[in-house]
């Protein structure tokens, strides 16, 4: 039997559209935080949430305000300092057995998925290093919990038609090499 609702969803049947997604990234520079936007253009599968995905966001509860953007590049969720609970995500640097966070996640607790969307479990990690069993299938995706500053500027926000969504979850489809953020209209109410 077909489901209609995983046809309608499924990233190999909607048809693609454009979207940009607004990568914010800063550095301290003379004591202050210096902040700029590179616009990265998508091409992908568009979509309204639905009840199960939007169940995953808290602040979602919207009709219409939230959607599913597909891409086959990374998209991040919000990254800052305050009480705000999140997650981050990334594309660890290296080769072979060895790669490398952008950062120490806190604790050294961090997830890690291969290129086929699976969870890697063959690993260690000290500080910001990552130590495999054996060579896993590249490129890899971590993501750790992180707390975020919710009146600031994501580091990605996905600018769709007219409007703005920030992104609040997001995650690697196994198999498909799609990225999948789980974005909410920034002006909704």
């Amino acid at each position: 039997m077909i489901s209609v609702a995983e046809v309608v969803q499924d990233p190999d049947m909607v048809a693609p559209q454009s979207f940009t997604i607004l990568r914010s990234t800063g550095q301290f520079i003379a004591g202050g935080w210096e902040s700029t936007t590179t616009p990265i253009n998508c091409f992908g599968p568009v979509h309204v949430a639905s009840d199960k995905e939007i169940q995953m966001l808290a602040e979602a509860d919207r009709v219409g305000a939230v959607r599913g953007f597909w891409a086959n590049i990374p998209i991040y969720t919000t990254r800052g300092t305050a009480s705000v609970p999140s997650v981050h995500g990334e594309v660890p640097t290296g080769s072979g057995t060895t790669f490398t966070l952008s950062a120490p996640p806190p604790g050294e607790v961090v997830t890690v998925y291969d290129a086929n969307g699976r969870l890697a479990l063959n690993y260690t990690i000290a500080g910001a290093a990552l130590t495999f069993g054996s060579a896993p299938a590249t490129p890899l995706y971590a993501t750790w919990p992180i707390t975020v500053q919710s009146g600031q500027s994501a580091s990605d926000i996905i600018q769709y038609e007219n409007e703005q969504y920030r992104v609040g979850h997001i995650y690697r489809t196994p198999g498909s090499g799609y990225y999948k953020a789980l974005a909410t209209r920034m002006d909704a109410s």
